[in-house]
């Protein structure tokens, strides 16, 4: 059932309607390359996006083209990396806008990820996934992931210092990155203006959401009417549940209420 607060944002025009990927619209896959949208999502997102004065939005820490690729609904805006890429409509019809100075540090990022295919290639369960400008090590699939962790953090963490890089972690991976910061919550402010926002509704479940539940705090501070969702899973993150407007559990409880907001946005 919608709350009051939720009718209140989904009444203002232009509305935007920003979520995650994984572990939002789709279940957690053994691997990146396995995962797929809970089904009915992508015509949900479509009913969505025919709406007059609706904005829908893809905010994910895929590589853009992954990303759009998975959800596969044109006119909508993807932004993949966390923010480092932007493209409005799928990024095969589209440009893809990079942030610029962060292209300054793809070797170094190349660099890190060779570094871990070489010397953790013995540790069994370690996906490299590489991007634009760094990448992702997930160790979901490892024997005993805390070790796997402690074993990529010991190898990384000086020579990331060095390049001048940096790790951040999410759920089962490490992520290397630019010291360019971009994050969800940058991305949500610049989608909001973009399009002269009167009102946004954001769904993440991770750490790298964190940043946009905040922002959206930020955002109603402002003066949108700004409404977070946070999907709970058995490892969700306190300060995420804490600061959550509305929390659905797991992604099946997401996409019930994105059919909700859908009805009540027809």
């Amino acid at each position: 059932m919608l709350t009051h607060n939720l009718h209140t944002v989904l009444a203002q025009r232009p509305l935007g309607l920003v979520f995650d990927i994984d572990g939002t619209l789709s279940p957690f896959a053994p691997t990146p390359a396995e995962a797929l949208l809970y089904p009915g999502v992508s015509s949900l997102l479509e009913r969505a996006r025919d709406q007059t004065g609706v904005h829908v939005a893809i905010v994910t820490g895929r590589v853009i083209d992954d990303g759009a690729s998975m959800v596969n609904v044109d006119g909508i805006t993807y932004v993949g990396t966390h923010g480092l890429e932007w493209s409005n409509g799928l990024p095969t019809a589209s440009t893809i806008e990079v942030v610029s100075e962060s292209l300054a540090y793809v070797q170094a990022g190349k660099q890190l990820l060779d570094l871990a295919e070489q010397e953790l290639a013995a540790l069994p369960g370690l996906i490299i996934e590489r991007k634009r400008v760094g990448g992702a090590i997930h160790y979901r699939l490892a024997p005993d992931p805390e070790e796997a962790r402690e074993k990529i953090l010991t190898l990384l963490t000086e020579p990331t210092h060095r390049l001048d890089m940096r790790l951040t972690e999410g759920k089962c991976l490490i992520e290397i990155k630019s010291p360019v910061v971009v994050n969800k919550g940058k991305a949500l402010r610049r989608f909001a203006q973009h399009f002269a926002l009167q009102g946004v509704v954001f769904a993440g479940d991770d750490r790298t959401d964190l940043d946009a539940v905040m922002e959206i705090a930020r955002l109603r501070q402002g003066g949108l009417e700004a409404l977070s969702i946070v999907v709970k899973d058995v490892d969700t993150l306190p300060v995420l549940l804490e600061n959550a407007d509305i929390i659905v559990v797991e992604v099946a409880g997401m996409v019930r209420l994105l059919h909700e907001i859908v009805e009540a946005l027809s």
